[in-house]
Parts: C-alpha cells; structure tokens; sequence
C-alpha cells in the first residue's frame, strides 16, 4: 500500500509513452523531477523500463517520485496511488491516450489536465499553447506546449541551473572526474571537442571527411553506439574500432572516442565540458541550448519532412536573437544535409564545415546570446504554477 505523504503534498500523475527511445522518456523524466521539485508527490506511468533505467543509471528513485508500468489500459498501482491521494493533476505526454480508469479520475477530483506536447518554435504552437479542449464529457484538457518566447510554455529548467554550472566550471576536480569516468583522454586536442549523439545515418562519415579536410586536430565523443555503427557502416573506421565504451581511433586529424550512455543528471557536465555538441531528442536539446554551446540538432525524422518546418522555425528564432551572422549561413546548410532536407557536395560540406569551426569563438558568442535569452524566462513549471496557482495548493 502507498501512503499518503505526511506532509500532504498534491498529487500529480503523469503517463508517458515511449516513441523515440530517450526523447519521450527523457522530457517525461525531466519534468517527473521538476514537478517534485516544486512541491508534487509525483506518480509516472510509463511503458519502457530499460529506457527509464538507463536515463536513471542506477541511482535510486528520489523519495517523492513513484515510478509503475503501463501497458493500454492497464496502469499498475493505480487504485495504490488514488487511494494515497487524489490528484491534482495530471499530465498526458506527447498525446498519449489515457486509461479509462485515470480518465474517471479526472472527471470525479476535477483535476487539471494537460497534454503535454512535443517543444516547437512554430507560430501556431504559441497560439495554441494553453488553450483549453473541450472533451465530449464536457471535461476541458489544456494543451501546454514548450517554446522559446514568453508566450509559449517555456523550457523544462530546475531551481538554480546557472548556479550548478558556473560551480562545476569552476571545480577542476569535478571536470577531472567526469573525464575519467567515461573515460575522456585527459590531454584535449589543439582545436576542438565536440559531442556527437544522433541518429544512425551515412552523413557522419561524410562529417568525419569534412573534419579531416579542415587539417586541424580535434576531438569527437561518440554518445552511444549509433554513429559508432554508421561509421564502421561507411567503412570510415575498421569494423573493429570504436566497440566498447572508451575506445580510441585516430582518423587522421581526428581522434573519435566512444562514449557510453550518460545518465540525465550527469548529462549536464558533458555538455558543459564539450566545445560544441551535435545532440538528438527533445531534452538534449534543451540542455544544450542552456548550456550556451554551439549546436547543430538531430531531429527526430517525420513522415513527408515534417521536421523541416520545425527545424527551420526554431533556427529563426534563434538566429534573429544571435550575435553575428556569418556563421548562420555554412551552420543552416549544415543542419539541413543533417536532417535530409538539402544535401551538399563534398566541396560545399568542406567549405560549410570549414567556415564554421574558423568562426567557433563568433558562433560561440551567438549561442550565448541565445543562451541568456532563455536564462532570463520563466522554466515550464514555474509557467504552470503562475497559470493555476491553486493546483499546487490542492491536497
């Protein structure tokens, strides 16, 4: 039996289903966390374990979050969890259909209930955003939708971010550890570290040339085992490089190490180590924009290049606020050979990728802008808070 939390905190429950592996799960996650940050005894639902345990690695649940499988119409715990509490809100990710037992709930406690929907800059997600949808039992569900503007939902962001960055760019022993932890060579490379995490695709190996081409020794971390793959697909490194977790090859000017999953709340520190990050999801693409640092993103590919909207909307945003603008051209080619909408010669992707590493400090600048731009606006919960105060106020 679950027991009411004894200083009476409100319920919230949140369900998410698993689409792209870490995205779904991880925006989920990290908004489980933010929501007990913020005062919530916080139930979630979700129906891919391993996914889950990888983003926790092994760390324990923290004591105000509880964690049940789901599976359609079967959420186990759930008599456990209303009987404990009854719910103040409750959140469907990304569109997830609700269990009839959960909607029941709902209908009886008058909870808010939100649909929380993939981040977007498009202009219709901000005039959607907040608005309310009236189900065929009269019941209103409102749709939350993140964003980049004051008038969008906001970001997922804890208490004191800025301040946990600034300490640990600060702590040399806590940059050493996390070096030697995903075992990172020590000795940095002459010009540049980058953090690779993506989708499987034949354009790394074309990146890898492009690299090479420039002349000048840098560095790539390879999150996972995606580009790995590619890479040895491509034949761009033997098929008996880059396997474990902490292997080597040097690729002529390019040394490539492989990186094993990094944990969310670990997540951070690499970012902040790295001089530049290419990243996949939703949520790692969120903390590399707070973290300031040049960016290029893997977006979650859709049906009839939906994604090219979304990628094109986000980058305007986040050009008209960037200081500078000649890195913005060779950066917007690259994106979209990335993401399938363009493609690029191998003279272009040279010149591209040339043009942006010799302009690193000038990009560097613009992302910071960018950076302070999202810093000075109110986190995604706080939003929700501000909307309906009372809901944190419900017991």
């Amino acid at each position: 039996m679950i027991a009411a939390h004894p200083v009476r905190r409100p319920a919230a429950w949140l369900f998410c289903r698993v689409i792209d592996n870490y995205g779904d799960i991880g925006v989920a996650w990290r908004l489980t966390c933010r929501l007990a940050e913020a005062g919530f005894q916080v139930a979630l639902w979700h129906d891919h374990p391993p996914s889950l345990a990888a983003l926790l690695g092994g760390q324990p649940l923290p004591p105000d979050i509880r964690v049940h499988a789901w599976q359609g119409d079967n959420a186990a715990g759930l008599a456990e969890e209303a009987a404990a509490a009854v719910p103040a809100l409750v959140v469907e990710t990304f569109g997830c259909d609700l269990p009839d037992a959960v909607l029941a709930h709902v209908r009886r406690s008058g909870a808010l209930w939100l649909n929380w929907e993939y981040l977007s800059a498009e202009d219709w997600a901000e005039a959607m955003h907040g608005k309310p949808s009236l189900q065929a039992d009269g019941t209103d569900k409102y749709f939350w939708l993140m964003g980049f503007s004051a008038e969008s939902g906001g970001l997922l962001r804890e208490n004191a971010y800025a301040e946990r960055r600034q300490a640990f760019l600060q702590d040399a022993a806590a940059q050493t550890a996390v070096y030697r932890a995903l075992r990172l060579p020590e000795t940095p490379p002459a010009a540049c570290r980058w953090l690779f995490f993506g989708y499987d695709s034949p354009v790394w190996a074309e990146w890898l040339a492009a690299w090479q081409a420039w002349g000048q020794a840098a560095e790539w971390w390879l999150a996972g085992h995606q580009i790995a793959d590619s890479l040895r697909r491509s034949g761009a490194v033997p098929e008996h490089a880059l396997r474990q977790a902490g292997d080597v090859w040097q690729a002529g000017t390019v040394r490539l190490v492989r990186v094993d999953f990094v944990p969310q709340n670990e997540f951070d520190k690499v970012l902040w180590l790295a001089d530049g990050v290419t990243v996949r999801g939703e949520d790692s693409f969120v903390r590399a924009q707070l973290a300031g640092k040049p960016l290029l993103w893997h977006i979650y590919p859709q049906a009839e290049m939906a994604h090219a909207d979304k990628l094109h909307a986000f980058w305007q945003k986040m050009y008209a606020r960037s200081a500078g603008v000649a890195w913005q051209a060779p950066h917007q080619q690259l994106s979209d050979e990335l993401n399938g909408i363009h493609g690029l010669s191998e003279e272009q992707r040279i010149a591209a990728w040339s043009a942006l590493l010799n302009r690193l400090p000038e990009w560097r600048q613009g992302t910071a802008a960018w950076q302070q731009h999202l810093l000075a606006q109110a986190d995604a919960v706080s939003r929700l808070l501000q909307r309906w105060p009372l809901v944190r106020q419900a017991t």
